[in-house]
């Protein structure tokens, strides 16, 4: 029988954290060329946690929030989903597009886009260490974006995993450039019958 997310101990979440954070270093020399500055990323903990846990850790379900959401194929079907509270997605355009602070109040075309790009890094960066690790394949596909209460934003991964998934692994992700830091949250939500398979392939590869 394939593991649920209930099962994951602490063993397997280590082994997703330092996966995480040679992605984390990899995303940050990416934006780092990207904006021409240094960035540090890092990854302070993994976590398994429902929905609900996740809504509660950016302060409540009806918190606004902006997800960066990409589908991700190939053989294993999963979605990632970058999560900020709007507070720190204004903090992290400001840097991505070289503004002083507190620059950022809203979106238009030019931020909706910088979002997106920062959600690709992200994903491509880590999906490209699990590659490494695993030797499994991954697609991600093109990033959308989607600025709603925390709960809103929850729910789409579940309409394209099913109801099936109640929980995610959550990866703390913080960035620092110069003066600034941002805290965000991203979401590797494997599709359940998927997990076992992964895992696998991940412990075994790390050994």
């Amino acid at each position: 029988m394939g593991a649920k997310y209930s099962d994951l101990d602490d063993l397997r979440l280590d082994v997703l954290k330092e996966v995480s954070n040679i992605g984390a270093g990899n995303a940050a020399t990416a934006l780092a060329k990207l904006i021409k500055q240094p960035v540090k990323m890092t990854v302070p903990a993994v976590y398994n946690l429902s929905f609900d846990q996740v809504a509660d850790i950016v302060g409540g379900p009806e918190t606004i929030v902006a997800g960066i959401l990409q589908e991700v194929s190939g053989d294993l079907k999963a979605d990632l989903l970058l999560l900020l509270p709007w507070s720190q997605a204004c903090v992290i355009l400001d840097i991505l597009l070289g503004r002083g602070v507190k620059q950022t109040f809203a979106l238009d075309a030019l931020e909706t886009s910088a979002l997106e790009e920062l959600g690709n890094i992200m994903a491509n960066s880590f999906l490209n260490a699990l590659a490494k690790f695993t030797k499994m394949k991954f697609y991600p596909h093109v990033p959308a974006l989607a600025v709603d209460m925390a709960g809103a934003v929850l729910s789409l991964p579940l309409a394209r995993l099913g109801e099936m998934v109640e929980q995610a692994l959550v990866i703390d992700t913080e960035f620092h450039q110069q003066q600034r830091s941002v805290t965000g949250y991203f979401l590797f939500i494997p599709a359940p019958e998927d997990l076992e398979t992964f895992f696998q392939n991940l412990e075994v590869v790390s050994r």
